[in-house]
């Protein structure tokens, strides 16, 4: 892998949007955080530094009217937000070094919406198609969404974001990440 590569795709995200880059920074510290308590090897761990930061990568491809709406999305525009896995993906592939390693960012990327229960996007994989990467990264990506102002919303304190996490074990997200990742957060 080119760490230009990696470079390009994060000002990407930066100059399209610095709330989506700072939002896909602190996801990273947060899915490595998680990655490394359950001792992930060392080849898994670089493929989680690299998709972690690049998840949201799509949303450059999203109308600045939508990525940036201070209201609630119609559902027009959600069926747009919800494709931003597929162009992420896209563009890994797309622009990436051709190989095994950009393949696997490109699948964490793609599947990082996906569901523990299968009601995801884009593809509403069941759980035991999800990259476990992809699991993760939906863990640190929700945790640092409920806990980060947003232009729809203030941000919520660290313990209800837990206790949203705690409730939607198993239905949105592998259970016992969550029961990892709370223990980490106490």
């Amino acid at each position: 892998m080119k760490s230009w590569d990696i470079i390009k795709f994060i000002q990407w995200i930066k100059e399209k949007d610095p709330l989506t880059c700072s939002h896909c920074s602190k996801s990273a510290e947060y899915a490595l955080f998680l990655g490394k308590a359950i001792s992930l090897d060392a080849d898994d761990l670089t493929i989680l530094s690299i998709a972690a930061p690049l998840h949201d990568l799509g949303k450059i491809k999203v109308p600045d009217e939508i990525l940036n709406k201070p209201g609630a999305l119609t559902i027009e525009e959600y069926e747009i937000i919800k494709y931003h896995p597929i162009w992420g993906a896209e563009m890994i592939l797309s622009y990436g070094d051709n190989n095994h390693d950009w393949q696997r960012v490109a699948e964490v990327v793609l599947n990082h919406h996906e569901r523990f229960d299968g009601n995801g996007y884009p593809l509403r994989a069941p759980h035991k198609k999800i990259p476990l990467l992809a699991q993760i990264i939906s863990i640190a990506d929700a945790y640092d969404a409920m806990t980060s102002n947003r232009p729809y919303r203030a941000a919520m304190e660290k313990e209800e974001a837990l206790t949203i996490l705690q409730k939607e074990r198993g239905k949105q997200f592998h259970p016992e990440l969550v029961d990892e990742f709370v223990h980490l957060c106490a």
